[in-house]
């Protein structure tokens, strides 16, 4: 396996000049997020072919493949890729983070920052700050994305999204992971109904599931696999089934509270360095989430 480290951008800066460089990264870490051509292009407003263009452009001067096409739509990032896009995505944030200093001094610098947060970190925290954080930060754009422990965890991990939330205790090397708020786990549902509701794996909430089952020697006599808190809500209010969740999530359902109380850790994961703008909101997140 050949994994190419770029360190030497001599040529680069010479053969298109700075302007050029920032704007072939950009397209890379595009293509890389969307794994498309044509979508990648109508995201940047430029055309498909002057993508492709760029892309292999790219791969001229790192001297290495950065995708396998499989066809004329289907492609994936290789060895040599993956390791760019991190590389990509870190030079991009010094470069915005430049730029910030300059375009602070005038109050005009816009960013984005992106947030991936596990299912009841987005639901029943987030938007209790979210409010407050977007007034603290008026020239910076959110955008905020709902998926489970592990994935969130790969996403910010690949630089896809900035930081995220988690519920489960993943290991990493990549970020830092801290702990912000215990939330407690209770069984929802009717008693009687033999139907376990469960939460798919990669999921925090499958983690503590399968722990509860092993402690407390349960066989579920029939279960059902669903990705989406929401979905199990709505099942349980309707009375079929039972699940073990955030008490923050049951609203009027009946549960009940485990003998030894259930408690679980939630995470703030972010890379080790960022840039001061995404120093200054994660730690504004963090701040508001302890209150």
């Amino acid at each position: 396996m050949e994994i190419v480290i770029l360190n030497d951008f001599n040529y680069f800066f010479l053969w298109k000049g700075l302007k050029n460089m920032f704007k072939f990264l950009e397209t890379y870490k595009v293509v890389y997020e969307e794994l498309n051509f044509t979508v990648a292009a109508e995201k940047l407003f430029i055309s498909q072919p002057t993508v492709s263009t760029q892309i292999h452009k790219l791969e001229e001067i790192v001297g290495a493949p950065l995708f396998v096409r499989n066809g004329r739509t289907e492609m994936s990032p290789t060895e040599s890729g993956k390791l760019f896009y991190i590389q990509c995505k870190e030079m991009l944030e010094l470069w915005e983070d430049s730029i910030h200093e300059v375009q602070s001094l005038k109050g005009i610098l816009r960013t984005t920052c992106k947030i991936g947060a596990s299912h009841t970190i987005a639901v029943h925290y987030l938007p209790a700050i979210l409010k407050d954080i977007q007034e603290q930060f008026p020239l910076v754009d959110f955008e905020v994305y709902l998926s489970n422990s592990e994935d969130v965890l790969k996403k910010v991990e690949t630089r896809m999204w900035d930081f995220g939330f988690i519920e489960a205790a993943l290991t990493t090397t990549e970020l830092e992971r801290v702990p912000f708020l215990k939330d407690e786990l209770v069984v929802a549902g009717k008693k009687e109904e033999t139907l376990w509701l469960i939460r798919e794996k990669g999921s925090g909430i499958h983690h503590f599931t399968m722990d509860y089952f092993d402690t407390y020697n349960i066989q579920p006599q029939q279960k059902m696999i669903i990705e989406s808190n929401e979905m199990i809500i709505k099942l349980l209010e309707k009375g079929i089934g039972k699940t073990l969740i955030s008490k923050q999530a049951v609203g009027t359902i009946p549960f009940e509270s485990l003998k030894e109380p259930l408690e679980r850790e939630l995470y703030l994961i972010k890379p080790k360095q960022q840039n001061k703008v995404l120093q200054q909101v994660v730690e504004a997140f963090f701040n508001a989430l302890n209150k």
